[in-house]
Parts: C-alpha cells; structure tokens; sequence
C-alpha cells in the first residue's frame, strides 16, 4: 500500500471510479453470487452423500467463513468453516478438511489450465515477454511433480503409512478417526459418479470469476481483451496466498495494479480497477454473511466466543487435529 500510495495520482484515480459505469458493476456483483453458488454445489459433492446436510446451509456457510476472513486475522473464517460444517449430521472434521484441500486442488489447477489457454494470446510488450516465460517454466515444473506424484503414488502411500504407524506419532482413537474420514473424502474427487460433476462446477464458478474482472474492466472504460480478465483473476488469487491483512488488503490491490500496468493501462486506471474489484469481491460477500449470521445464529452456533471455545476443546481433545484446521 505504500508503494501504490507514492506511485499513483489519486485525483486520477478517485475521477476513474467516479466515471465507473454501474450497468456493468451489477453484472459483475451478479457474476460473484453465481460463482459462489457453483462453488457451493461442488462442495456438497465433495462431502460425503450419505449425510443431510442441505445446499443451502452450506452456502450461508461458506458466506460466514468468508465474512470472517475479511474481517479477522490469520483466516480464522476457514476455521469457522470447518467448525459450522463438522456440527452438521454425518459430516467429521476429517470430511470437511478433506473437502478443502480437494477445492485448493482443483482451484489450482483450474486457474493453471486457465492460464495456459490463454497465454499465447496476451497483448505483451516484448519487454515483459521474459516474465510469461519464467512462468510458463514454473508451470512446467508444477506439471512434471505432479506427474511424478502420480507415478509414485502408492510408494508415497506406504512412506506415509509406515510414518502414521510410526511411535513418533500419536495414535488417539480420534486422530484415526478423522483420518479415515479425510480419505473418504478425498476419494469423492476421484468418484466416476461425481468427478465430471466436480470439475465442471469448479470451471462454471471460475469462469465467472474471469467474467467479474472482465466486467469491471468495462466499467472503468479499460480497453483489455478478456485475456486479461483470467490473468488478473491467476495473479490476485495467487498474490492471496500470502500472509497479510484481513481482506487481503493491500496484497491484493498491488496484485492487481501490477497485473494491468504492462498492457498499457495508466496507473490510476489499475488502481481504480483494484479498488474496484476488491469491493465488489468483499462487500457484496461480506453482507450477505452477516445476514446469514445474524439470520441463523441459533441454527449455526458461531460466534467469536464459540470459535474460541472450539479450538480450545480441540486443542484439549488432540493437538494434531488443531494443528491441522490452523
């Protein structure tokens, strides 16, 4: 935020958002709820089918758990996650973690293909050339591990076994317990009855991601193919992954600005569009969470006092497993 604060005229930026056009903020607002709604479909497919719990609480579930993120430290709203999504019928803690890593697997492969499709056909100056390539290698070097991984899969399976089995690690009923849960869950990826289904949610609710950058693209007037609409949306998601503020603050903001300077947008302009984008991706989010809390607080029994408490019993009940859910 300092850099951006020394390097962009903010007179220029405040006119950029005042000229924004609101048709198509609404179209991206619109595009951020349908995403959200595909990702909530796909992480019903990836708890076990055999459990009642609804869609529909999933989702109040997954605006709270964003909620939390945007406003408290250290995500503590995928804690709350797990906590609200573990309390329903048949569901574990190994379930939902397993649910999580799955999405983390197949959001980060979404977001790759992404980029590769769409790489070749990025305005670049030649100047920032050098840069796709120390990508494309990074990405290439992502695929060969994930190749080998395949390959040793099952060798990697009994090191990790050998390892569970190991006197170094505890061995509470509990622990075994979860771990079990969290194999069946992953399981649900790799399931011929939910895979296709998986995958083509995770794609429907990326690419209304790329269609919200797209839109907010629009609405400030800048002049970019949708290229790079999913390039923004690689390198914000990306940035994200780094430690920093509630809301991302700043990490994100820079992220984007950065993103946009090489494809001659002015820096106001890419400023204007990160302020943008990161409140249409947070308020809307946001709200509807606290509705959701405030609606269900019987119903989901989260507050910050019963987050506390609930990492306090699991740390009481198993140190592993709340290592595991921080």
């Amino acid at each position: 935020m300092f850099l951006l604060v020394r390097l962009i005229d903010w007179d220029s930026t405040a006119s950029a958002l005042e000229s924004a056009n609101p048709k198509y903020i609404g179209f991206a607002v619109t595009c951020l709820l349908f995403s959200l709604l595909a990702k909530t479909f796909r992480w019903r497919l990836l708890l076990p089918a055999a459990s009642h719990v609804t869609t529909p609480r999933l989702y109040r579930i997954l605006h709270i758990s964003f909620l939390l993120n945007n406003v408290l430290p250290a995500r503590l709203g995928d804690v709350a996650r797990v906590a609200m999504t573990s309390k329903q019928p048949d569901i574990r803690v190994g379930h939902v973690l397993s649910s999580l890593l799955t999405e983390r697997v197949t959001d980060g492969l979404t977001l790759l293909t992404g980029f590769v499709l769409v790489s070749p056909f990025l305005p670049i100056p030649d100047k920032y050339v050098s840069w796709l390539h120390i990508a494309w290698y990074i990405i290439a070097g992502v695929i060969v591990a994930i190749i080998l991984g395949a390959f040793l899969r099952r060798r990697l399976g009994h090191i990790a076994s050998s390892i569970g089995q190991s006197r170094f690690m505890p061995g509470s009923r509990r622990l075994q317990e979860e771990a079990v849960s969290f194999k069946e869950g992953w399981r649900q990826l790799f399931s011929r009855d939910h895979v296709v289904s998986i995958w083509g949610w995770s794609w429907t609710a990326w690419l209304g991601a790329f269609a919200i950058n797209y839109m907010l693209m629009r609405a400030l007037h800048i002049n970019a193919p949708i290229t790079v609409a999913v390039l923004l949306t690689c390198t914000t998601n990306l940035a994200m992954l780094i430690p920093s503020s509630p809301g991302y603050i700043g990490v994100f903001h820079a992220a984007a600005t950065l993103s946009l300077l090489p494809f001659n947008v002015a820096p106001s302009s890419a400023l204007s569009f990160a302020i943008l984008a990161h409140l249409v991706n947070v308020v809307p989010v946001s709200i509807l969470g606290a509705a959701f809390l405030l609606w269900g607080r019987e119903t989901l029994s989260i507050n910050l006092k019963g987050l506390r408490r609930e990492r306090k019993e699991l740390e009481e009940e198993d140190p592993v497993v709340a290592t595991v859910l921080e």
